[in-house]
């Protein structure tokens, strides 16, 4: 998900130090542009028209033009969350990326098993969770649900992924 890590990379930094382009994001026309990365990915990714990477890249990098775009008009120009939430995604997945899914093929027999067990009683799959991060996107009175819906995103991301690169 390196779009992702990217553009949260990007927002965090464009919000430190003001410029004519953030005000851009806070416009119906980048909540549009999030609108159809995000339905082009979940509609791509479900009739497996491109990878898993590609699609939760793409789902992940919309998401977060809407959240900017939607949420930044109802808060503070200077609220922090701006600034750490990005930060916060772009660590997560820069780590999960790094440590889990960049090894994944070198994973004991004992941890895939644990892996597979784990994908197997999960309460919820991969559009569960979408479903929760898009509703959490509409909900700016708990600013803290996006990013724990995000959490849970990256971290499915992550077993799915790992089972991917392990499967072929």
């Amino acid at each position: 998900m390196i779009g992702f890590i990217l553009c949260s990379l990007s927002l965090a930094a464009l919000v430190q130090y003001p410029s004519l382009f953030l005000q851009l994001l806070a416009t119906p026309a980048a909540l549009a542009i999030g609108l159809a990365i995000m339905a082009a990915s979940l509609l791509a990714g479900y009739f497996k028209k491109i990878s898993t990477v590609t699609w939760h890249d793409g789902f992940a990098t919309g998401c977060l033009l809407i959240w900017y775009a939607h949420w930044q008009p109802q808060f503070n120009d200077d609220a922090p969350m701006f600034f750490f939430f990005p930060l916060y995604y772009a660590m997560l997945t820069s780590i999960v990326t790094l440590t889990l899914i960049n090894k994944s093929e070198y994973f004991d027999q004992e941890s895939v098993m644990h892996l597979r067990y784990l994908e197997k009683n999960i309460r919820f799959n991969i559009f569960t969770v979408v479903a929760l991060v898009l509703l959490s996107l509409l909900i700016t009175r708990h600013y803290a649900l996006y990013p724990i819906a995000m959490t849970l995103f990256i971290v499915r991301h992550t077993l799915t992924v790992c089972l991917e690169i392990i499967d072929s």
